[in-house]
Formats: C-alpha cells, sequence, structure tokens
C-alpha cells in the first residue's frame, strides 16, 4: 500500500478521484455534467504513461522521483489545473501542495511565434466591455453561434460573436475577428435567430448584461471574454499591452515533457487502455455525443485504477506481467457484458498497432471473444422522438464562413428524458441528442430549462420541420430528418 503524503500516493489518487468525479458527474442524467466529465477525462490524454512510468520504476526511490516529475508536468499546465490537483489529492487524503514546485505567475499577455502579443482571456468587466467596445464595433456584431447548458444544476452559455475591426488590421486580416464570450450562472435568455444583429454589452456590479438585436437578452453573474482576433496587436488594446510585456524571448515557456521510455507487454496494455477509456469519455465534448458514451459503465470498469495501477507497478519480472494481465481482465469483467465490445476492439487494436511480444499476444487472443469487430461506439438504438423530457444543452450555430471553409446552420440539442412508452417503466432517465440540419429559425426562452417539457415536432412542409418545447420555450425550424 502506498503511504500517505507521498508523490506517488498523489499520483495514483488522482486518476482514482478523476473516475470517481466522471462517475458522480454522470451517474444522474437529470444532473448530467458534461463540461466536468470531458475536463476531467482530458487531463489523462498525455498523463496515463507518466503515471505508468512513475508506478513501474525499479525501486521505490526511483517510483517517487518519477512520480514528482509528473505531478510537476501536470501541474505546469495552469493556475486550474494546480488546484484541480490539489482539491482532489486532499480529498483523497494525499496532501499535495507542498510535493509541487512553486507555482509560477502567469503574465496577463503572452506572445506568438511572431512575437506578436496575444490577447488574454479577460473577466466580463465594465473595462473589459469599454475595452471591446473601443476595438470593435459591437452595433454591427452578429451571433455567429449561441449555447446555453445545464452544467449539473447551474445554467451556463457562450456566445461567438462576429465583429468589425473598429481599426486597421492590415492586408492579411481579411476575415471578420470573432468575440468568444462565456457566461456563469445565466439568469435570463431571450434570443432569436431572426434577430441576431447587434450587441449591446453591460456589465457591473448587477453582473453581466447583453442585448442582442432589437429585443434579445442574456444576463449571467459573471463571465469571460476572448477575442479571436489575429491582428488583435494592431488594437488599441494590443499596442498598450505590447508595451507592458517582456520580449519573445524573455517569457517563460511551459517545460517540455521529458522523453521517457515505451512500456512493454502487459503494462502497454493496461496504459493504452486506460488512455483509450479516458479519451472515449472525452468525446462528450461533442454534444451530439452524449447519448452514445456510455460515461458512467466505462469510469465503473475502472474504478480504484490508480491504486490497483502502482500496487501492480510495484511487483517484478513475471509478476509485474500477471498483475497486470489480472488488472486488464479485471476492466473487462468490471465493464460486464454491455462493454465487452468495447474492450475486445481495442485490445485488437492494439495488437495490431504496438509492438508487443509474443506472450502478450497471446494473452490477448486468449481474452478476446472471437468474431467480426464491432462498432467503437456503444450505440444507443433509435427510439424515436421522447414525448418529454428536460432540456440540457441547445446550441445554434448559423450559417457562415471561416479560413474558406462554408459552414450550413446548424442546431443541437441535448435532453434528460424518463421512459418512453417501449421501455420499462423503472428504467433510469437517459440522455437523446438530436440534431437539426440547415437552420431557417432558432427561438430560446431561458424557461426551457425550467423543469420537463413536452416535445412535439410540427411539420411545415415536406422538407421542413419545426422542433418545440414546451409552450415554445424552443422552438428550432430545420430540414426534415429522414425517416
Amino acid at each position: 500500500m502506498t503511504r500517505s503524503g507521498t508523490a506517488l500516493g498523489a499520483l495514483g489518487s488522482l486518476l482514482d478521484r478523476s473516475l470517481v468525479q466522471i462517475a458522480e458527474a454522470s451517474a444522474d442524467v437529470q444532473l448530467y455534467d458534461r463540461q466536468a466529465i470531458y475536463q476531467v477525462a482530458d487531463v489523462w490524454d498525455n498523463n496515463t504513461f507518466p503515471l505508468f512510468h512513475a508506478a513501474t520504476a525499479f525501486t521505490s526511490i526511483g517510483r517517487e522521483r518519477r512520480a514528482r516529475a509528473a505531478l510537476a508536468w501536470m501541474a505546469d499546465l495552469g493556475r486550474e489545473r494546480r488546484r484541480w490537483m490539489v482539491e482532489q489529492a486532499e480529498a483523497a487524503g494525499q496532501p499535495l501542495e507542498q510535493i509541487l514546485p512553486p507555482p509560477v505567475a502567469e503574465p496577463l499577455h503572452r506572445r506568438d511565434f511572431r512575437g506578436r502579443v496575444r490577447p488574454p482571456f479577460m473577466p466580463l468587466t465594465a473595462e473589459a466591455a469599454l475595452e471591446l467596445g473601443t476595438d470593435y464595433d459591437l452595433a454591427a456584431a452578429q451571433v455567429r453561434t449561441l449555447l446555453l447548458e445545464r452544467v449539473g444544476t447551474r445554467l451556463t452559455g457562450s456566445l461567438v460573436l462576429t465583429a468589425p475591426r473598429r481599426y486597421d488590421g492590415g492586408p492579411q486580416t481579411r476575415e471578420t475577428p470573432e468575440l468568444r464570450l462565456w457566461l456563469k450562472d445565466v439568469t435570463d435568455v431571450g434570443f432569436d435567430s431572426d434577430d441576431r444583429m447587434g450587441l449591446a454589452l453591460h456589465c457591473g456590479t448587477e453582473g453581466v448584461v447583453i442585448g442582442v438585436g432589437t429585443g434579445g437578452r442574456l444576463r449571467a453573474t459573471s463571465g469571460t471574454a476572448y477575442p479571436d482576433d489575429p491582428a488583435w496587436h494592431r488594437s488599441t488594446a494590443g499596442r498598450d499591452a505590447d508595451q507592458r510585456t517582456p520580449a519573445h524571448e524573455e517569457e517563460t515557456h511551459r517545460t517540455p515533457e521529458r522523453r521517457r521510455p515505451q512500456p512493454e507487454g502487459a503494462v502497454l496494455v493496461a496504459a493504452t487502455i486506460l488512455r483509450s477509456v479516458m479519451l472515449e469519455i472525452r468525446m462528450v465534448r461533442h454534444a451530439h455525443l452524449v447519448d452514445r458514451i456510455p460515461v458512467r459503465l466505462l469510469a465503473g470498469a475502472l474504478a480504484g485504477a490508480g491504486t490497483d495501477i502502482l500496487a501492480a507497478g510495484a511487483r517484478r519480472g513475471s509478476r509485474r506481467e500477471a498483475a497486470f494481465h489480472n488488472l486488464v481482465e479485471t476492466w473487462i469483467k468490471d465493464g460486464g457484458p454491455a462493454l465487452t465490445p468495447w474492450f475486445t476492439d481495442e485490445l485488437r487494436r492494439i495488437v495490431s498497432s504496438e509492438r508487443l511480444p509474443d506472450t502478450t499476444k497471446a494473452w490477448i487472443e486468449g481474452i478476446t471473444a472471437p468474431g467480426t469487430p464491432r462498432p467503437h461506439l456503444v450505440t444507443a438504438p433509435d427510439l424515436g422522438l421522447p414525448l418529454k423530457g428536460e432540456l440540457r444543452f441547445a446550441k445554434y450555430t448559423a450559417a457562415h464562413t471561416r479560413h474558406k471553409t462554408p459552414q450550413e446552420s446548424f442546431a443541437d440539442v441535448v435532453l434528460a428524458h424518463p421512459p418512453t412508452v417501449r421501455d420499462s417503466p423503472n428504467r433510469p432517465w437517459r440522455l437523446r441528442a438530436l440534431k437539426v440540419d440547415d437552420v431557417s429559425r432558432f427561438r430560446l426562452r431561458a424557461d426551457a430549462f425550467d423543469g420537463t417539457h413536452g416535445l412535439r415536432t410540427v411539420g411545415e412542409t415536406l422538407r421542413v420541420e419545426s422542433l418545440v418545447l414546451g409552450h415554445d420555450a424552443l422552438d428550432v425550424r430545420g430540414r426534415k430528418a429522414p425517416p
């Protein structure tokens, strides 16, 4: 058992806590927290192999040294990552703050590879609103994307706006820049895609108030803004920031990840499986896939993996190989029949893509059932449109061209809904993702997110229909879905 207060114990506990967080965020679809699931799973994209590298060092001193290096690399991503690590390790009884290197102050502005100062992510304050209004013509701005989402119990939102520059962006900047706004604790929404030209931004002690068009509005307690503008260094704010930002060679940069030997045999198989599970879970970033990713099952299958990996890694020789055999087989068993096809396909992919000893290949052949490959995603059957549900996510994107690539208008809608007439009455609520293409109108009010509403479609022509929630709280008109 790994002692409390060690770097190795803290590193393993972060994986255990990650799986707990993911399981909790996905346990009840009426409280589903897609953002938390994505953010936690994303940690393990490039931190899984450092964990295995630390766990399998030859000596306890080596394991501790490698774990410290892995934790430092993980925390180096930024202030929010470090805060999450300290909180989760503390929750697991593994103090971490004293193990990590001292935090490095993050500069307000950075420079790109050409030495041009880049815009920051700025809290939406009165000063930020004035700065944006000085450099961009908000009255001529258009909403390109609107997103509202229940994150647990809180309503959050975001806007992507195209806004003409008030300054000379230079000859190479032909595209209109995008302003990106993120809103926390949204309290009011009224949006109509037919009325999306013009923006009024007010920020103060009462929070953030955004007027859209002639009658649209969003209210939130706080928010963040980012001008996605390659010419920002020429703006009034950019020129001022350039005077206060160190030259490119004086900036501090994230330490490159150290190169480490590739794990071998069953250790490589276990590490690859774990990373693949996290990448699969991370796919909930794409809202239209949330009803197809078995997040709760995947997280449950690997519960306690951090502790188990450390225990298996502390063994030697053939005992270590056997321990990782048992660990992978336990994950498959705990995943149950629903995940067996996924594990089978993943193991076969590893055999075909990695250099493995013959003994490891033989072991994999022995634990994978014969048969043809299954779909990569565990896809729910088509159950038709639910009659009612709770709105969890709504996103509208207008037709536009960006980087010379045209994009058709579309809307994504995610509902949590009770059992349908085809289901057992005791079946839990589940998620349903709906996509509407070629959207000609999108209307949304805040009360669409309040409780359970009836859901219906209204056919307008042979090719166009509206998806309507409640008393027109959400109304999406677009191309009729094929039968």
